[in-house]
């Protein structure tokens, strides 16, 4: 057996039929119309996604106040309770006013793009690894997409978070079937 057959054995658990492939193209396709349906309807998406990360957030932070309790008698108690309250908090706001919501997370993302740019920017002129003027180029772009959010807000929190999570579903699809494309061609029995 090569090693490539086992590579792709470890893949399909043990399966000998293309029932991975199969559900691995599903998934790629699935997400690649959902990127381009959230993409079209940027809008929705926007407010779409505010929402599901509201949710999470509420969760996250109900759970930790309840786990809290669980752990009162640690010395990093009122801390851990007081971030579950915050988180809670964040997520009750987010989910009941989601177009404020969506206006301050394009804005917290705008900040994250400038700085993480020139973050990337410096330290890689000061590092030179190689290749560091793809860094610096990546960084660039990201420094101006920041700007650019930033001049254009608020009117940019409406379109801008349903755009990259539909352009995230669209890479994302791509790289499942790729990976599907790849299982294939390391095993002929997953055709």
């Amino acid at each position: 057996m090569s090693s490539q057959t086992m590579t792709a054995d470890i893949f399909a658990g043990g399966q000998s039929d293309g029932s991975l492939r199969g559900w691995v193209v599903f998934a790629g396709l699935a997400s690649m119309v959902l990127g381009i349906a959230a993409i079209i309807y940027d809008g929705t998406a926007t407010i779409a996604s505010v929402v599901v990360f509201g949710w999470l957030l509420m969760f996250a932070g109900f759970t930790q106040i309840g786990h809290a309790f669980q752990v009162r008698n640690w010395s990093g108690f009122f801390l851990y309770l007081l971030d579950g309250i915050i988180r809670a908090t964040v997520g009750t706001l987010l989910v009941v006013y989601p177009g404020s919501g969506a206006q301050a997370l394009t804005l917290v993302l705008s900040c994250y793009f400038i700085a993480a740019g020139l973050f990337r920017t410096f330290g890689s002129i000061v590092l030179r690894f190689p290749s560091w003027g793809w860094s610096v180029a990546s960084a660039v772009v990201s420094i101006g997409l920041g700007v650019t959010l930033a001049m254009q807000w608020p009117a940019s929190s409406t379109w801008f978070i349903g755009f990259v999570v539909g352009l995230d579903l669209i890479l994302y699809g791509w790289a499942l079937l790729m990976f599907a494309a790849a299982i294939k061609k390391l095993s002929p029995s997953y055709s």
